[in-house]
């Protein structure tokens, strides 16, 4: 006895220590071939783990099972290293909350595969694709699946229904055994479905349910645990997981384009990640405060908490500049989009503004009024003219020596008149498509 558990541990090491060399060299290897991807790999620590089926990871640990690396091919290798990493990469590992963890795994796969495949990477058998669902974020794709999930029950509980006896006649065991189930039985029977029908509920719900949360077979993703913090990245253990994982993409995008390997599928998941799309109120907000300067004062007190008897301090610009808000009166701005887009923006303005100067312009400045703290809030006003210039209210500021401390232009963009870049920052309010693209300043959709 204690031979053979002796023969089956050098078994087993051998074997582990096999499949921790393959996985070694897979990162080695797509280090040079796959730069962004293998500089994510670094930063992982590898775990051996024979419980899970194929790989995983929570953004800190690569857990992998010996049995599995070691039957896969050393590019199909390279491509289930790269699937792990690039999970957390997204923040997969964060953004679950209540989510299903198996239908959360499937959405994240259709959101990444598709990039992978097209940078190049040979994935491991099974994985998840779907050319309808490419280019959707992982929270979008699991709504979809979720409520495919749900019709495809609601067919399978109407063919339930109708090949259900009647009311208390008996049911014949061989009848339901005919059938394919029991009278509690609610599962979609293969025979009850068209053969398309069938082959779209096997590809989207997975065909093994003992695959757990990995129905693809690529890597699965789990959550960080609470507290957990670490990593062999060389990045501070007091940081986020988030903020470890940003640095971790900036190095690993500087080390692509350095070898000059970046497609461009990768580099717009990048840029995704690494400028995520805010809510404009927010974005507004920040791009208010940003280009101010604060202090707390007792004079006037924090309107807000007034009306409990609570007095706390404000905050206050202590920049004598004042916001220019330059509105289209081309006509393509609505009422309603005016009136919700004032309210946000008098919210901000009261907090951190000294002044505020609204120029109405089409194809030239048409009126200008200054609203002082104690006039807000706004009552931008639509107009009806005719078209588009930008640059009527840049050269309108220029002659009268107006060095606002930042400009907010709200307008559909249809134009694509700009001026020079000038020397304050400027925030294009869109309330439109895209027609143009300004050559300075942020875009924000307010729509």
């Amino acid at each position: 006895m204690g031979h053979g558990q002796r023969g089956r541990s050098a078994v087993a090491m051998a074997r582990e220590a096999e499949a921790r060399t393959r996985i070694v060299q897979a990162r080695t290897s797509l280090v040079l071939d796959h730069p962004f991807f293998g500089h994510l790999a670094l930063g992982m620590k590898l775990v051996e783990d024979a419980c899970c089926d194929t790989a995983w990871s929570d953004g800190i640990t690569l857990g992998y099972n010996p049995v599995y690396v070691n039957m896969l091919p050393k590019e199909k290798l390279k491509g289930l290293l790269a699937h792990v990493v690039t999970h957390p990469a997204c923040g997969h590992h964060l953004r679950r909350n209540h989510r299903e963890a198996r239908l959360w795994n499937m959405a994240c796969d259709y959101a990444i595969n598709w990039i992978l495949v097209e940078a190049g990477l040979d994935l491991p058998p099974g994985f998840l694709d779907d050319p309808g669902l490419r280019g959707m974020t992982a929270e979008k794709i699991y709504t979809g699946l979720l409520e495919e999930r749900s019709q495809a029950l609601q067919t399978s509980e109407k063919l339930y229904q109708k090949k259900a006896p009647p009311q208390g006649e008996k049911t014949d065991p061989g009848d339901l055994q005919a059938r394919g189930g029991r009278p509690d039985d609610r599962a979609t029977n293969d025979q009850d479905m068209s053969a398309g029908e069938n082959e779209k509920v096997k590809a989207r719900q997975g065909n093994d349910k003992d695959r757990d949360n990995d129905p693809g077979r690529a890597g699965e993703v789990r959550d960080l645990e609470p507290g957990q913090q670490g990593g062999s990245d060389g990045i501070g253990q007091d940081q986020s997981s988030e903020e470890r994982w940003r640095i971790n993409l900036a190095r690993a995008v500087n080390a692509a384009r350095s070898a000059g390997e970046m497609p461009g599928s990768l580099a717009r998941m990048i840029e995704t990640v690494l400028s995520p799309v805010l809510n404009w109120r927010e974005i507004l907000s920040r791009f208010i405060r940003d280009a101010a300067r604060f202090d707390y004062s007792w004079v006037p007190p924090n309107r807000r908490f007034l009306h409990q008897d609570i007095y706390l301090p404000s905050m206050r610009s202590q920049d004598p500049r004042e916001v220019v808000v330059a509105v289209d009166t081309s006509g393509s701005i609505s009422g309603p989009e005016l009136s919700r887009f004032s309210a946000e923006l008098s919210a901000i303005l009261d907090a951190c503004a000294s002044g505020v100067r609204v120029i109405y312009c089409d194809s030239r400045v048409t009126s200008s009024v200054l609203i002082h703290r104690e006039d807000l809030p706004l009552k931008l006003e639509a107009g009806g003219g005719g078209g588009t210039d930008f640059r009527p209210v840049f050269d309108w500021m220029e002659k009268r020596g107006v060095r606002p401390m930042c400009l907010i232009y709200l307008t559909d963009l249809a134009c694509n008149r700009f001026p020079a870049r000038p020397a304050f920052p400027v925030l294009w309010a869109c309330t439109g498509g895209l027609d143009s693209k300004p050559p300075f300043g942020r875009v924000v959709s307010v729509n």
